[in-house]
């Protein structure tokens, strides 16, 4: 039994989670996400609606109903007073570069994963496709967000369906572009996974943020809604390297299975 369980499915991807250090990849890319995504998302806001961090600041609040002490932070973390916020170009080429720079790494743990080469030199514009549809992701999906949770049921679950539909096509698209040689037999389970996933961020986010906004604002500040946000982060790439993890293990398992039994056919055994 205890051999048995050792072989089994859970404990393989288990295994291979720690071997790849998946955990520690997911706090450098939460961490990098964090400096980069977020900060361009900001900068887009202001070159293209005129408008500085409180398009973002008023979106989360809305979101999570925040109010008092988190509201206040939220809005101290991402406002800057008009007259003193400009745009510096050289920001904005870091922060391009992070986000990137982010999309390579997320290429290689793909890659990892997979055991796939990750993106080649001639294919880095990928990368930045990458990077603006992530940004394009994070803009629709609130809109999609608060219709799914604003609506009664008839409704909500229409709009729930158009939810993960949206996150299917997202990462089934996102990962294409981050390894441009994987099958469908391993991308499509893998961005179904992966929405399934997100829906449940969504549901988690929507009990836990709240309340945990609340608690690190009163406590810390807006220091304290950057310790919520990452975590946020945190668990969202989790998943979106988890959920191609499991699809990986099982199609590795199931190509052993095949080969043990072709090489026992061939053998007489």
């Amino acid at each position: 039994m205890l051999e048995w369980a050792l072989g089994s499915y859970p404990v393989a991807a288990f295994r291979r989670f720690f071997e790849l250090e998946l955990l520690d990849r997911s706090f450098g890319l939460a961490a990098q996400a964090f400096v980069a995504l977020l900060p361009l998302v900001i900068l887009i806001v202001a070159v293209f609606a005129g408008s500085d961090g409180t398009v973002v600041a008023n979106q989360l609040i809305e979101r999570f109903g925040l109010d008092g002490a988190a509201a206040d932070a939220v809005t101290s973390l991402f406002d800057s007073p008009a007259q003193t916020f400009a745009i510096s170009w050289i920001a904005v080429l870091i922060t391009t570069y992070s986000a990137f720079s982010l999309s390579r790494k997320l290429s290689r743990t793909y890659g990892a994963i997979f055991q796939l080469p990750s993106l080649l030199p001639k294919e880095l514009w990928r990368g930045v496709v990458w990077v603006l549809l992530q940004v394009a992701m994070f803009a629709l999906s609130s809109g999609l967000r608060n219709i799914w949770r604003d609506s009664d049921l008839s409704v909500g679950f229409f709009a729930g369906f158009a939810m993960f539909a949206f996150w299917f096509g997202g990462e089934y698209i996102s990962i294409q572009l981050l390894v441009p040689t994987i099958s469908r037999r391993l991308l499509i389970p893998s961005a179904i996974l992966s929405s399934v996933g997100h829906m449940g961020i969504v549901i988690w986010a929507a009990i836990y943020m709240p309340r945990t906004l609340e608690s690190q604002a009163q406590q810390f500040g807006p220091i304290g809604v950057t310790f919520s946000l990452f975590t946020l982060i945190l668990v969202g790439v989790v998943v979106m390297l988890v959920a191609p993890l499991l699809v990986a293990v099982f199609d590795q398992r199931k190509r052993a299975v095949l080969t043990h039994a072709a090489r026992a056919i061939q053998t007489g055994e």
